[in-house]
């Protein structure tokens, strides 16, 4: 009872660790959070493992695979059906959430995607070595009983012994015995029968893992996918939920600035905005249906200090904000002399990776001060 609890523990941890491997994998910035000041920090941090947190989550999971016995069956049993449900969920995730499949931004590396091809790369590496190069090279010691030094009793019976001379001319031979008839017969149809069961089971396994496997394929490659205007429609349905601080501040979700800024970067890249009037503009966002006090926070117009950008030289408009506490969306527009209507809309984010809002930020001040010589 004991030995069997300890292995299901051992798999349970085994199954937490590959999620920890796979969330470093696909999700490092959010292990641990990227901070410029990091860079010129002296002595040894955190954020030293930041680049490679996932080889190192890598390193300590096989290190616990290998401290007990039954490695492979632990193995197996913890890290494949994490993979397997990964895989299975990626589609879903893809269709409703994803920021969480792809990079919202081009500075950001790609999410579950690449987690996932790092696993299977993993997962097929590992199983080539646990399956084949370890029972090549260190195959299981079976004992030749030949070789073991047992000897017959019959053979050891002085009662018995024989002389050189004696057993040179009468050897012992053995006798073979073959029986014919209807008990011959009954042994061979019995063994048929064995034979036909071993590959009737056979067969079966190999069809239900044919289906599994088909039906896998389909679910991950013939799942619905939105097209763009429906995957519009689905981000304008979820860019608007809230949460409230503990300090009583609304802000957005997490899901919701990202919804946000996907629809922002439609805007600026199908110039959707171009001719129309602000009103316009807040009736295609669907402002209508946001709570009122929510509605004002959104479109407050006031400038904004993002730590992406400068904006001392701009001569812009904000026109929609959207935050989670962290991360924000602005989306900014450029209108015509008399202000009536929207001529260019764009978007500007920051609190992704404060690394990369670090460096937009000094690449920025640096073009304007070489354009301004």
């Amino acid at each position: 009872m004991l030995r069997n609890l300890t292995f299901a523990m051992r798999v349970l941890l085994t199954a937490a660790l590959a999620l920890f491997f796979l969330r470093c994998a696909a999700y490092p910035d959010e292990v641990i959070i990227p901070d410029p000041a990091a860079e010129y920090a002296e002595g040894f941090t955190i954020h030293f493992f930041r680049e490679k947190l996932w080889f190192y989550a890598l390193g300590i999971l096989e290190l616990f695979v290998l401290l007990g016995s039954q490695r492979n069956r632990v193995w197996f049993l913890g890290v494949l059906p994490v993979f397997i449900g990964a895989l299975l969920l990626w589609p879903v995730l893809a269709a409703h959430r994803p920021e969480l499949v792809h990079a919202t931004h081009s500075y950001q590396e790609d999410m579950l995607t690449i987690g996932l091809i790092r696993m299977a790369i993993y997962v097929a590496i590992a199983s080539i070595i646990r399956l084949v190069l370890a029972h090549y090279f260190f195959p299981a010691y079976k004992e030749d009983p030949e070789a073991s030094g047992e000897v017959d009793a019959s053979v050891l019976d002085s009662l018995q012994a024989r002389t050189v001379q004696e057993i040179a001319a009468n050897p012992s031979r053995p006798d073979p015995h073959f029986l014919f008839g209807e008990a011959d017969m009954e042994r061979v149809t019995g063994f048929r029968a064995i034979i036909r069961r071993y590959f009737l089971r056979k067969r079966v396994r190999v069809a239900i893992l044919c289906v599994l496997l088909a039906l896998s394929a389909g679910w991950f490659f013939l799942y619905p996918q939105p097209t763009e205007e429906e995957a519009l429609q689905r981000d304008l349905a979820a860019m608007y939920a809230t949460r409230t601080l503990p300090g009583g501040y609304t802000v957005a979700t997490g899901a919701a600035v990202h919804a946000a800024y996907r629809v922002m970067d439609y805007i600026s890249r199908h110039e959707v905005f171009a001719g129309m009037t602000p009103q316009q503009a807040e009736e295609w966002l669907q402002l209508d249906r946001v709570p009122a006090a929510y509605r004002r926070q959104l479109r407050d117009e006031r400038d904004i200090d993002l730590p992406s950008v400068d904006s001392l030289f701009e001569s812009r408009d904000r026109f929609l904000t959207v935050t989670d506490g962290r991360r924000i969306c602005v989306l900014y527009i450029r209108t015509d002399a008399e202000g009536d209507r929207i001529n260019i809309a764009e978007v500007q984010d920051a609190g992704w990776d404060a690394v990369a809002d670090d460096n937009r930020r000094r690449y920025g001040r640096d073009f304007e001060r070489d354009r301004l010589r």
